[in-house]
């Protein structure tokens, strides 16, 4: 499923989940999984034997569910059992045959509407999943007519695309594919009336002639019948030079046919075709918006609009143009002219205004000597021409909208593709058609289509090869061709030239043709001050930059910056894919990159980058104190180096919180990315202040897994220094970071460091801060009492200096401890102590957390309706002021409080949009606890099985990060499971396991409920 291939090992096995998915989503009885598998005659033991296979099944979902990236947007198969039934519940579209006949649908529909070429891509896309014999090497009888049933629907998929494919022209390039379709299937008429109009349309009459008696023949031999009547009459068609009609060549409503038919003479030009060399791959969206609404225009005999076609250098705007303009000849006949305007030729002056209406008049067969001379009637017959004549020009690679804007009426006849680096956005009246790179799946199939089949067999290594290439149409063509001209290089080979660290664009070339020849053309024709900024851009690290950070980087105000800028967009050497959010292509980030090496020169490089790091600190600082002016945290010291950029950071909106959280979430990849730069670039002090400086952003937002690597290096560079102070911090910071990310040995071990060396210092804010969080540690790990006894430390000295916020902290913590001792009357007077001041201080987040362990304290005293209250405030005013992970925190909690089975789907939703948080956090230990929540619900909504798999993964999970409180709650969970299915002895033992590890780490509250499960289990045994 999915492109993965099962690990299921047994045909039995195989063969029911092939079963389940061919029918995925619904129920299949056991007397019908029993016949697929055992073809009719199912032994005694069927029902017991499929059970055992769904067992292993599941087994193996559940690794899969384990093994799958954090943040995935896959939900994992599960199989379901109802009343002696299994389902297999999972997206249709994980399956590959559903897939297949979902995209066939899709295209007749389209086919059927008139779509021809969309159709076809999604046809191209359905025959990429067929991949060999489907159920391959399945014995049995239904496997075999399931495979005779999946080979009927690809091969009406395949005469399909046949169809299509002759409607649109492409006659030569079926006929190998037909002629041997048709020795598979002698006697089958529709293929043989396709390849009979594919012949005759690659003008190879005789063969065409000779399709028919063959036919017949074979009907006779075989069958003893003759041809039907479709084929008999496209027969005779043919031989009488009729145009050809039949099934080959039905058209949908508006179509032309491709077939043979009389058309206007062009009055000038050939016929438009794609430059050597060049491949029309993909691009049917762009295609669509180029020439979405001409067709109707031209019925209606109304106005067609010029297209412009923009984009930066090698994106396929030439491509692109001459092939509309080749799909559109028909409907414009009376005349063809394509002109290169000359912007990025060497050596050359673009063309003049004048110099491109005189070339376009003679391209449309305006005879030399009637063309004007005077500019202005030069351009008025110009444009009486165009406003008259039903013909296609392409204007190709204009430098400015003045280069054709004289030439054109107000309202022309004709069709008019303009193709520019620059965005023409003074071009009176026109439809622009911003082109991007290709997507993936048409930047292999380019590749292919340049270096052919045999040598494309490795698709793994092509998309690598073409990520390289930036996916850039010219960079992925000149790649190919390389590679097509060196027999002797591997697919593997080629990937490893371009994954080179420097010079990848050196290796995109071929004969004279080079990626960074075509970027050199349009940095070459820039003023001195765009090429500077052009060049310090390509300094940024970061995948894309806002305005006032570009300021900084190009040591220019912000209004200049801005200029310039909207300059480089311009001619489509930065990209704007958000307002003020600014970004560089791969390649020409890298081309940048040589120009500052080239031209530049290091000095420059650096000094820009010191302007972006000053700038960046004090920007982060000032947004860190406006969110969390309350955290434990080092002043950010003056750096004589890295300027503040005081005129930046007053222009900046930084005055709100809002404005803060807006500027840290929207430049928080470019932030990361930036400390690690600055550490390899000779600036280790400004990434490691810049990583403490994040730190409460990061940890309230839960990127612990960006976090940990910013403070180990930061711990690291200040034991370098050395720093005690920062270092102590530095390994507070990563201990916090290490516990939320369930790394507990690693995180105890950085705050027992930072600890001794905060206590070293006389730190009291780092003393009692480190102290807090390994409190919190070891409450976690089950040591309680320890854990009380730190945080009772760090408590009176957040008292005696008087913190009143840090107070509050300690005190919800202490609270939440108590509760797990079973001390729920010390418990409620710390939460009841806390909260007050929470809100004094308007933390919100502070407050949640609160609200959220008071819910849980009411649970654990069955108040369900009082947790609920709690839990629902949260929901109810949280908004924008609680983070995601603790959001998800309170959905599990309140899910717990629901009633169930009142509440089932309820309580099913919160534990799964709880679940997919924690586990794209990497907090195991809360996925392990919603988990045991679930199996919870499942079990009390009759459902033992499903809660069982759910406990024994959540087992998993705590036991692989010490989390010994959710361990005992998935034992105690298991046991009563087993207590459902009648395994009185199997309960016994889960649940005596589970009073054992509770009395061991002190979990009073989990001892409690054990021991009641392990009591009642006994006796019903006694009984």
């Amino acid at each position: 499923m999915n492109g993965e291939l099962s690990a299921i090992r047994t045909d039995k096995g195989r063969r029911l989940l092939a079963a389940l998915a061919l029918d995925v989503g619904r129920q299949l009885s056991h007397e019908l999984l029993a016949s697929r598998l055992w073809d009719e005659e199912p032994p005694p033991s069927a029902v017991a034997s499929i059970y055992s296979h769904v067992s292993r099944i599941r087994s193996q979902l559940r690794l899969a569910a384990a093994a799958e990236s954090p943040g995935s947007p896959r939900d994992i198969p599960i199989i379901e059992s109802r009343s002696h039934t299994y389902s297999l519940r999972a997206d249709s579209h994980l399956i590959d045959w559903h897939r297949f006949v979902d995209l066939s649908k899709n295209a007749r529909r389209l086919a059927d509407n008139g779509d021809d070429i969309q159709a076809r891509t999604v046809l191209g896309r359905a025959e990429e999943i067929w991949r060999g014999e489907p159920l391959a090497g399945l014995p049995g009888g239904w496997a075999q007519s399931t495979r005779a049933t999946m080979a009927d629907q690809r091969l009406a998929t395949t005469l399909l695309r046949i169809e299509i494919d002759l409607r649109l022209g492409r006659f030569g390039e079926l006929v190998p594919e037909l002629t041997a379709l048709r020795e598979e299937r002698p006697t089958d008429e529709r293929v043989a009336a396709h390849l009979l109009v594919a012949l005759h349309g690659a003008g190879r009459q005789a063969e065409a002639l000779a399709v028919y008696p063959a036919v017949v023949r074979r009907l006779h031999a075989d069958l003893g019948t003759g041809p039907g009547e479709a084929l008999t009459r496209l027969h005779e068609r043919m031989l009488t030079g009729a145009p050809l009609a039949g099934p080959a060549v039905r058209t949908p409503a508006g179509r032309t046919p491709a077939g043979p038919r009389p058309a206007p003479a062009p009055r000038a030009g050939a016929a438009p075709s794609p430059p050597p060399g060049r491949h029309m791959i993909g691009r049917r969206d762009d295609l669509r918006r180029l020439l979405g609404g001409t067709g109707d225009a031209v019925e209606q005999g109304g106005v067609v609009t010029v297209s412009a076609i923009l984009g930066m250098a090698g994106v396929g705007k030439t491509t692109l143009a001459l092939h509309a303009a080749h799909l559109m000849r028909h409907r414009f006949p009376e005349g063809y002219a394509h002109l290169n305007l000359g912007a990025h030729i060497v050596n050359r002056r673009p063309l003049t205004p004048s110099a491109v209406a005189t070339a376009l008049l003679r391209r449309l067969g305006v005879p030399a000597a009637t063309i004007p001379l005077d500019s202005e009637e030069l351009f008025a017959q110009c444009a009486d021409l165009l406003a008259t004549r039903r013909a296609v020009v392409v204007l190709d690679d204009a430098a400015t909208a003045g280069q054709i804007r004289p030439l054109l009426p107000t309202a022309p006849a004709a069709l008019v593709f303009v193709t520019s680096r620059r965005r023409l956005a003074e071009l009176p009246g026109s439809r622009p058609v911003f082109l991007d790179i290709l997507p993936v799946d048409d930047a292999v199939a380019l590749f292919t289509s340049v270096v052919g089949r045999e040598r494309a067999d490795d698709r793994s290594r092509i998309v690598e090869i073409v990520d390289r290439c930036g996916l850039l149409p010219l960079a992925i063509e000149i790649a190919a061709s390389r590679f097509k001209a060196r027999p002797s290089w591997t697919l593997g080979h080629l990937a490893q030239r371009l994954s080179r660290k420097t010079g990848r664009l050196a290796e995109i070339r071929h004969d004279t043709e080079s990626v960074a020849r075509a970027f050199e053309m349009t940095y070459r024709s820039l003023p001195t001050e765009q090429q500077e900024a052009f060049r310090l851009l390509g300094v940024h690290p970061g995948p894309d930059i806002g305005l006032h950070a570009a300021a900084a980087l190009l040591g220019r105000p912000v209004d200049e910056t801005d200029h310039l800028l909207e300059a480089l967009l311009h001619c489509h050497l930065v990209q704007e894919n958000t307002p003020e959010r600014y970004q560089l292509h791969d390649l020409i980030r890298e081309y940048a990159h040589v120009l500052t090496q080239d031209e530049g020169g290091t000095e420059e490089a650096a000094t820009a980058l010191r302007r972006l790091l000053g700038f960046t600190l004090h920007a982060a600082d000032r947004a860190d104190r406006l969110l969390y002016p309350r955290r434990s945290r080092l002043p950010l010291p003056m750096f004589s180096q890295l300027p503040a950029a005081e005129g930046l950071l007053y222009d900046l909106d930084l005055d709100s919180n809002d404005s803060a959280r807006k500027w840290l979430d929207t430049e928080q990849s470019g932030l990361i990315v930036l400390a690690g730069h600055a550490r390899s670039t000779g600036h280790p002090e400004a990434a490691a202040w810049l990583a403490h400086v994040l730190a409460g952003h990061l940890d309230s937002q839960a990127y612990w897994s960006e976090a940990h690597e910013l403070h180990q290096a930061s711990a690291a560079y200040w034991r370098s220094v050395p720093n005690d102070r920062c270092e102590a911090r530095a390994l507070i910071d990563l201990g916090a970071t290490l516990a939320n990310a369930s790394r507990y040995p690693a995180a105890q071990e950085a705050l027992q460091r930072g600890l001794t060396l905060a206590r070293a210092d006389q730190d009291d804010d780092a003393t009692a801060e480190a102290l807090s969080l390994l409190g919190g540690l070891l409450w976690h790990q089950s040591s309680l009492v320890e854990a009380v006894d730190l945080l009772e430390e760090s408590l009176r000295i957040r008292r005696e200096s008087g913190d009143l916020w840090n107070t509050a902290r300690c005190l919800a913590n202490i609270g939440t401890i108590e509760n797990s001792l079973g001390n729920r009357k010390s418990s409620l007077a710390a939460y009841e102590a806390a909260l007050p001041l929470a809100r004094e201080f308007q933390d919100r987040t502070l407050e949640f957390r609160i609200l959220n362990n008071l819910g849980d304290l009411f649970l654990g005293m069955h108040d369900h309706a009082s947790a609920r209250t709690s839990f629902e405030r949260i929901l109810d005013i949280a908004g924008d002021d609680i983070s995601h992970f603790d959001l998800a925190v309170a959905q599990a909690n309140l899910a717990a409080s629901l009633p169930v089975p009142e509440q089932y789907d309820r309580a099913v939703g919160l534990y799964r949009s709880a679940l997919s948080t924690f586990r794209s956090t990497g907090s195991v230990r809360h996925e392990a606890n919603a988990l045991n929540g679930l199996g919870g619900t499942l079990l009390a909504a009759g459902r033992s099985a499903d809660a069982r798999d759910q406990y024994t993964l959540a087992r998993e999970l705590a036991r692989s990060v010490g989390a010994a409180r959710e361990e005992v709650t998935a034992l105690r969970g298991l046991g009563e499971c087993e207590l459902t299915f009648g395994a009185r002895d199997r309960a016994a033992l889960l649940l005596t396991e589970a009073v054992t590890l509770a009395d061991r780490v002190k979990a009073a509250d989990e001892l409690a409920l054990a021991r009641e499960s392990l009591a009642r289990t006994r006796g019903e045994h006694d009984a």
